[in-house]
């Protein structure tokens, strides 16, 4: 499948002439890159791992790695733990879950996490016996990421202990071993990223290991074959968590993790387990993941002939970007059970990302106005005083919102009906303003742009659309609460958003990006500036995020907390360094092949 190229300028003015009128229309046309994605090419998709034969295996590894591994990690927590049995069941349930094999042993991780939560100390980390403590980074570091992001309370304050009285972190380990030391700061990286808002002790870990860990990266450029523990700190350092989606996660990890048992290795001073145990869990994770694309494939069937059927698809001004949005979805949320969500979400996307383009770019503000009554009214009377492609538009709309509100309100009933449009209106407006000031050149001050920038990110559409298809209990109060928690998922990604195409969106005549209003609010600012700034945000926003998403206070279903977090890291990955999905026939092409396309051989 050919590669197709971006255009060096992103907008130009066209002449257009409507098939309702004789004049022609001066329009803005955004010349992005066509669908990368054939028909024919997908539709071609195909893989082995649906045959029966292969989920027998994975049962059978499942039972096996339960009885090797789990059996003498799940004690009655009357013993009295050693630092390695400590350490060796954080590291356990670990890489269980950077594997993506984690949902297989829900039962058996639990009763671990409850055994080795009574040993925690708020104050020293890890005890065992009453005067016995574990000064250990390590343990200590991968015992609070992997407690606090499976929802136990742990606090910051134990790293402390790694502190001198300057509260400068200083290495405090006996063992004096480079790649024990190197272990210990990458758990401690790893660690300080499940940081909580106003957490400075993890910020102070963040930059103490990042230090520490850059130095050693750099000193290891000229090595010719570089250990596991380097490939797996150097991939940490590149990719930050908020952009370590779990796919994303899994095919990284599977490789690092295959590297250590072609070595031969047993990772020095951390734990010891067999070389036969580590090839179960790694055929498990490798067998697990193409089962799982194997049912991508299948969605990605469907989803192309539903794209292939629509009559938008002859519109060449907007970003075609149907498999980009299935994939951004299916990023975090993998599991066959949620097929149906990650097919809605690729439809609303593709719906929303046409009328983005409409709204910015495309329509006259003439043109708008009508479209945005007729979109929020659903009044299909207004059809006649639309262009022939704004029909089109209209007609394919309505069909995917309707396809939508008929299959959720199966499930929850008519009230999904007021739940949908509420949204759906709210956004349409906010849609419309942005045109409004595109069309006049109006530059907004911060603080208008902060009123319509929550909605204009389409956010509260594409996320409530798809979690109407769970099949869980909704009411009232469980969408406002929900509500809350989007509105700061949604301010996540625009920031993220603005963060990365500014300079684009200004230049095809859009005034209205966090940026530029900034700037403007702040006489004197330069860009740079406010860069740094808005990354500031981001990393506090984020940390609010993580909270919300650990230690919710609100009536959420587990599903719906975990498909918003996911959704703005899997927003965070593709805009990780350009505007990926814009831009998706490049880089974002490449990892929607290798998670989506491409088995992992054995």
């Amino acid at each position: 499948m050919d590669e197709v190229g971006l255009h060096e300028s992103s907008y130009a003015y066209a002449h257009c002439k409507d098939n309702n009128t004789e004049h022609p229309v001066n329009r803005r046309v955004a010349e992005f890159h066509p669908n990368v994605w054939e028909y024919d090419f997908l539709q071609s998709l195909s893989s082995p791992y649906g045959a029966p034969s292969y989920c027998e295996r994975v049962n059978t590894l499942i039972e096996e790695i339960k009885m090797d591994i789990f059996d003498g990690l799940v004690g009655d927590g009357e013993m009295n733990p050693s630092p390695c049995d400590l350490l060796e069941r954080f590291f356990v349930v670990d890489i269980l879950q950077r594997l993506g094999i984690d949902r297989h042993f829900q039962k058996e991780i639990k009763a671990v996490l409850d055994y080795t939560y009574k040993y925690w100390n708020d104050e020293k980390g890890i005890s065992w016996g009453r005067e016995n403590l574990i000064v250990d980074l390590n343990t200590t570091a991968l015992g609070f990421q992997i407690l606090r992001l499976n929802g136990y309370f742990v606090s910051p304050d134990v790293f402390q202990n790694f502190q001198d009285e300057m509260g400068q972190f200083i290495y405090l380990e006996s063992s004096k071993e480079d790649e024990s030391k190197l272990r210990s700061l990458s758990s401690l990286y790893r660690a300080s990223e499940i940081c909580f808002p106003e957490e400075n002790i993890l910020k102070q870990a963040k930059m103490f290991a990042s230090t520490c860990l850059g130095k050693a990266i750099q000193e290891s450029q000229e090595l010719m074959n570089k250990s596991q523990l380097l490939v797996e700190v150097e991939y940490v350092m590149k990719n930050p968590w908020k952009c370590r989606v779990p796919r994303w996660e899994a095919l990284n990890y599977i490789k690092i993790f295959r590297q250590d048992i072609d070595a031969s290795m047993c990772m020095k001073g951390v734990y010891e387990m067999s070389s036969d145990k580590r090839k179960k869990i790694l055929e498990l994770a490798i067998l697990d993941f193409n089962i799982l694309q194997n049912q991508h494939h299948n969605e990605l069937k469907t989803l192309s002939k539903w794209w292939n059927d629509t009559k938008v698809k002859e519109l060449s001004f907007f970003r075609q970007r149907h498999v980009e949005f299935y994939f951004l979805y299916t990023c975090g949320l993998y599991e066959k059970e949620l097929s149906a969500i990650r097919l809605c979400f690729a439809k609303v996307g593709t719906l929303i990302t046409l009328l983005d383009d409409i709204f910015d770019t495309y329509g006259t503000i003439d043109e708008l106005v009508p479209f945005a009554s007729a979109l929020i009214k659903w009044d299909m009377s207004m059809m006649n005083q639309l262009p022939e492609y704004m029909k089109t538009c209209f007609q394919f709309a309505h069909e995917t919102y309707m396809e939508i509100a008929i299959e959720a309100e199966k499930i929850h009933g008519p009230h999904v009906q007021k739940w949908m449009h509420d949204n759906w209106k709210t956004t349409i407006q906010a849609q419309l303003q942005d045109a409004e000031w595109i069309a006049k050149n109006y530059h907004p001050s911060l603080t208008e742009y902060l009123k319509s920038s929550v909605p204009s990110t389409t956010v509260p559409v594409l996320s409530l659309f798809p979690m109407l298809l769970i099949d869980t209990f909704f009411n009232d109060d469980i969408i406002k609460n929900m509500n809350k928690f989007q509105n700061c998922v949604a301010w996540g990604c625009r920031l993220v958003d603005d963060s990365k195409d500014f300079q684009d969106e200004k230049e095809h005549g859009e005034n209205a990006s966090w940026i530029e209003c900034y700037m403007k609010d702040n006489p004197g600012t330069t860009r740079e500036q406010a860069l740094d700034h808005i990354n500031m945000l981001i990393e506090l926003n984020f940390e609010e995020l993580v909270k919300c998403h650990i230690f919710y206070e609100y009536d959420i279903p587990t599903t719906c907390k975990r498909l918003y977090f996911d959704m703005y890291r899997s927003v965070a990955f593709i805009w990780r360094d350009i505007d990926g999905f814009s831009k998706s026939s490049k880089g974002i092409k490449d990892d929607i092949m290798k998670i989506l396309v491409e088995p992992i051989y054995f």
